[in-house]
């Protein structure tokens, strides 16, 4: 039987490079050879919140989960979710300072995704133990303007290509309408408060699933500007 490895990827951050942008931009990747299994139980964890009104505005409103505006309640609920679930998911994230990183990068979407994509993909397939699957599905979850669509296919087909060798399917979608999305929204954003706001209070929960953190310029000593106090 074919086996198909899912990566679904999303970004936390901005590409704001000056102390009033965010400190770090971090690329997150999921990657399971079994979508169904998370997928299914944030839907029926979903369902069951649907009849409480205390689940917060942003579930009812929206109807989907998003870790940065979910109330703490269903926060909890989700990660509560994933912990429980069968374990057939991997996490790494590439984590950049920004004031690190050389002007070059600033503006220049393609040279920045490059270099993170490549750590990120590196990660993904060589260290991770999937086996014997025979195509990857590669999911964005965020919603990317035309330009950057162009980046982001051009930049991952041609390290797919490099590092899989696997035939290969590439996705924009909606987080909204993907329930895999919105967890790999979840951990990018325990992972994002851990190194942004040294907050681990949601990191801690997952971080068994959670298997590399490369901070792609942490050897550089050079700081460009100050981080906003």
């Amino acid at each position: 039987m074919n086996k198909t490895l899912f990566l679904f990827i999303d970004e936390s951050g901005n590409f704001d490079f000056s102390p009033s942008g965010t400190k770090y931009f971090i690329l997150t990747a999921l990657s399971t050879l079994n979508p169904f299994s998370i997928a299914s139980s944030l839907l029926d964890l979903r369902y069951q919140l649907l009849p409480n009104y205390a689940c917060g505005s942003a579930l009812e409103e929206n109807g989907y989960f998003h870790a940065a505006e979910d109330a703490q309640l269903v926060r909890d609920a989700v990660f509560s979710t994933i912990i429980k679930g069968k374990g057939d998911l991997r996490i790494d994230a590439v984590i950049a300072q920004k004031n690190k990183a050389n002007p070059k990068f600033h503006g220049q979407y393609i040279e920045l995704y490059e270099r993170m994509g490549e750590a990120l993909v590196k990660y993904t397939f060589n260290r991770a133990v999937w086996k014997n699957y025979d195509h990857v599905v590669l999911v964005f979850s965020s919603l990317f303007d035309k330009k950057k669509r162009g980046i982001l296919k051009q930049t991952f087909k041609a390290l797919i290509k490099s590092f899989a060798s696997k035939p290969y399917s590439l996705y924009f979608h909606d987080s909204k309408f993907d329930f895999c999305s919105q967890a790999v929204d979840y951990f990018g954003w325990a992972i994002y408060r851990k190194w942004e706001s040294l907050d681990k209070r949601s990191y801690n929960l997952v971080k068994q699933f959670i298997k590399s953190e490369f901070p792609i310029f942490g050897k550089g000593t050079k700081i460009y500007y100050p981080f906003k106090k």
